[in-house]
């Protein structure tokens, strides 16, 4: 498999996770694609990332896709996420929140990088709002070392690739361990694992 796309995208990063915990080989190039997108097009015509090509040279275009084809590859004992049942459904809410402040958050970063003059205030302080609020349910569903059922899952990548993208900018100086000191700790849990360590963005 080749995984395409840079580890300061936060959706590359989680395929990137995802891979190395599952101990499946890929190659990785890491290419930022508003820099290089001429490395990009021939695996994703649109220039979204990441694309994942699989072994048949079917390309992957959508991280969720990724993750469900990764999982059925390895078959369910192994799968980051229960089959069914409560703790399914739990993990996939977080999932669900946790990427939806990630992106929430990069929409901060696109109206920040627009000239002074075309920025909206308040659309930036509405998206920041909306990421300050999942966090604060992130935090609230942190209760042990991992988020659902005591073992690492899809919830903990997912959180864990937003809780760091977003506490190390400062455009949102309000995510840090003091206020969210369980996602902290789950970021810091997780960076003991090589599969996390390796895909910080340098």
């Amino acid at each position: 498999m080749q995984l395409i796309g840079c580890w300061s995208s936060g959706f590359t990063r989680r395929i990137g996770i995802t891979l190395k915990l599952l101990d499946l080989p890929f190659d990785h190039l890491n290419v930022d694609v508003f820099k290089r997108p001429e490395d990009v097009r021939p695996y994703s015509p649109m220039l979204k990332i990441p694309a994942l090509v699989i072994d048949n040279g079917e390309v992957l275009l959508d991280s969720d896709s990724m993750v469900d084809y990764l999982h059925e590859r390895v078959g369910p004992l192994r799968a980051l996420i229960a089959i069914s049942g409560a703790e399914r459904r739990q993990a996939l809410r977080i999932v669900g929140i946790a990427t939806t402040v990630y992106e929430k958050f990069r929409a901060v970063e696109q109206e920040a990088s627009r000239p002074e003059a075309l920025q909206m205030a308040s659309v930036s302080d509405f998206y920041s709002a909306q990421a300050l609020t999942g966090f604060e349910m992130l935090e609230s569903a942190a209760k042990g070392r991992w988020l659902v059922g005591g073992a690492l899952s899809q919830a903990d990548i997912m959180t864990v690739v937003a809780y760091q993208a977003v506490s190390n900018s400062p455009l949102l100086a309000e995510v840090n361990a003091r206020r969210f000191p369980k996602l902290a700790a789950l970021s810091r849990h997780a960076m003991l694992l090589p599969a996390f360590e390796s895909t910080v963005p340098r």
